[in-house]
């Protein structure tokens, strides 16, 4: 499945996004980047959270051009976080390209993060709009506390599943949420629609983390776009695995595995098979079709029919990636 190219096609706006962040990125940093072409410059992103935020606005607004640049600010709000996300996992690809840290170091590739979320503030800025301001900043600071509990959860056999679904929360299904509720903050919106599109964005955000938590077991780097494994080796347990350790009978020797030393070659291996075995995959991608129902349930309540047609359709985006 092409996402850009589905995506594109139901936000066509997402174009003028594109020729927005090029624009930026030229401006700014791709002159400082040598032959080499990092992730962000590719324009086969999925560009998700401004599709939201420009799917929102459209409740109320028939011309959206005023709204580019903010639209733009949420997308380079998340190359930040990639960028920093991948100093953090020691990772060399992501959408089957070298990351910034590969190709330029970790001093580069934090400071490049770093450029991305000023940029992105300084344009909210000129939007003026204090809500969606304070709504973002909060998102950044709910992202960065999910990616520290991360960090100290790091080869942790107890995780609970609540606790994941808590970190996953953080870190994708709020700032998804936020960017449709951001779209009804653009206009007088009613509470009860504000309500409904940010639990629109919330569950589809949720699915979103849990598929691509998922995809981290598959063997094919050029599907999943990223390094094998990312996750396991860096001992981010998430859905799967969580699941394995509460039902599997080896339980206590993965569990010890992990703890003790760190999953390593042939440890990834068992884990791999267990998590086969047990049906690890089969019960996240269940938690996730239940979200994927929600986030739907939620789409029909949205008044505009385009609209809501434009969410169904995102959903389904979604979904069909949940089935790969």
């Amino acid at each position: 499945m092409q996402t850009q190219q589905g995506l594109s096609e139901i936000v066509p706006e997402l174009v003028q996004v594109n020729d927005e962040i090029e624009s930026i990125l030229q401006k700014g940093v791709k002159n400082h980047l040598g032959s080499s072409q990092p992730f962000f410059i590719d324009k086969r992103g999925k560009k998700l959270r401004p599709a939201l935020f420009l799917s929102s606005a459209k409740i109320h607004w028939q011309e959206l051009t005023e709204l580019i640049p903010l639209a733009a600010s949420l997308e380079l709000i998340h190359l930040a976080t990639l960028v920093h996300d991948d100093v953090v996992d020691n990772a060399t690809l992501r959408r089957n390209m070298p990351t910034v840290n590969a190709t330029k170091g970790n001093k580069i590739a934090v400071l490049m993060g770093d450029y991305f979320f000023s940029k992105a503030f300084s344009l909210l800025t000129t939007v003026g709009n204090m809500e969606i301001i304070n709504l973002l900043s909060r998102v950044v600071e709910e992202m960065s506390l999910g990616e520290i509990q991360q960090q100290i959860d790091a080869f942790n056999a107890d995780l609970t599943e609540e606790e994941y679904l808590q970190r996953i929360r953080q870190k994708t299904a709020q700032f998804m949420a936020s960017c449709c509720l951001a779209g009804c903050l653009t206009s007088e919106a009613p509470e009860d629609l504000k309500v409904t599109l940010y639990n629109y964005g919330l569950n589809l955000g949720m699915a979103f983390q849990i598929v691509d938590d998922v995809m981290d077991f598959k063997s094919d780097e050029f599907q999943t776009g990223k390094n094998n494994y990312s996750d396991l080796r860096n001992g981010v347990i998430t859905l799967p695995l969580i699941y394995v350790l509460r039902t599997s009978p080896k339980s206590g020797l993965l569990r010890k595995s992990i703890q003790d030393k760190g999953p390593k070659t042939i440890e990834i291996e068992r884990l791999l098979e267990e998590v086969e075995i047990d049906k690890g995959l089969a019960y996240a991608l269940n938690v996730a079709d239940q979200h994927i129902e929600k986030a739907g349930f939620f789409a029909g309540q949205v008044p505009s029919k385009p609209v809501m047609e434009t969410f169904q359709a995102i959903t389904h985006l979604i979904f069909n990636r949940a089935k790969q």
